[in-house]
């Protein structure tokens, strides 16, 4: 059993510490005001110092803009040291941001679980069976980090440099939010076809038979559809019924599968004839 402190309740931080608790570790969460926490949790400590200076791995599991000042906060605590773990949520920083507990003495690490967090109240522990952690930071923090993964059975822990940091948060925000903006995209127009309201809900089929493919032949042999087999005359009709954004996402994402069909075997004739119409 390791004495683990996780600063922040939010979404992140409640599953963490909900599914560290369940593998038998003794977990202190905590936060600004010392509310009562879901989930058989207890309550938030106000009072840092106690639990960090006992902890054996802190997880800082606040937002992004606010890790820079969550640091600093721990470390006017003075509670940390050589024995100690600090490992952070974020997918766009790396460990240069924890440097001021480093400098403590403590192993510093990333550790971005890559998945959505959707329960405000902290989402079913399970959420994190397969998931791939990446990481970047001290080897020490770093180990740590890939023990705790695999006893909650996560995936894949992948190492990132600290300067891909940014470039990998940016493919994440692509791979899960932009694929919900996509689904309302689609569900709008099938709306404006007479579909009804709540037409993005017709596509969740099709989007996990999609996802199904990607995860069994990668991208370029799962693309289907008009792009893929060349088909012009229903690109520029589709053009034709699309507007402002609509049209300019629909041109501009119709271009990079384009290339991704050319990977996949399109012959070259036809990818020129399809940039000419996007064009």
């Amino acid at each position: 059993m390791t004495a683990i402190a996780v600063v922040g309740a939010g979404r992140v931080g409640l599953t963490l510490a909900r599914a560290l608790s369940r593998s038998g570790h003794r977990v202190a969460v905590l936060g600004r005001s010392a509310r009562r926490l879901p989930h058989d949790l207890g309550a938030a400590e106000t009072a840092w110092r106690a639990p960090l200076t006992s902890a054996e791995v802190v997880i800082l599991a606040v937002p992004d803009d606010a890790l820079a000042a969550t640091t600093a906060a721990v470390a006017a605590t003075h509670a940390l040291g050589a024995r100690q773990v600090v490992l952070h949520t974020s997918g766009r920083h790396g460990c240069t941001i924890l440097e001021p507990l480093a400098a403590q003495g403590a192993a510093v690490a990333a550790a971005h679980p890559l998945q959505s967090f959707p329960d405000p109240d902290g989402s079913d522990p399970a959420i994190l069976a397969g998931v791939p952690l990446v990481v970047t930071g001290d080897a020490a923090a770093i180990d740590a980090a890939r023990r705790l993964a695999t006893e909650l059975a996560m995936g894949e822990v992948v190492t990132l440099p600290e300067t891909g940091r940014v470039a990998y948060h940016a493919a994440a925000a692509i791979a899960s939010n932009y694929l919900v903006v996509l689904a309302d995209l689609a569900g709008r127009l099938a709306a404006s076809a007479g579909a009804g309201e709540g037409a993005e809900r017709l596509f969740v089929p099709i989007l996990g038979q999609t996802l199904r493919h990607l995860e069994a032949r990668g991208a370029a042999n799962a693309l289907t559809g008009p792009i893929r087999r060349g088909d012009v005359e229903t690109v520029s009709a589709h053009l034709g019924v699309l507007s402002g954004d609509d049209r300019a996402a629909y041109a501009i994402l119709a271009r990079l599968a384009t290339g991704l069909a050319e990977r996949a075997g399109l012959d070259p004739a036809a990818a020129a004839a399809l940039r000419s119409t996007l064009d």
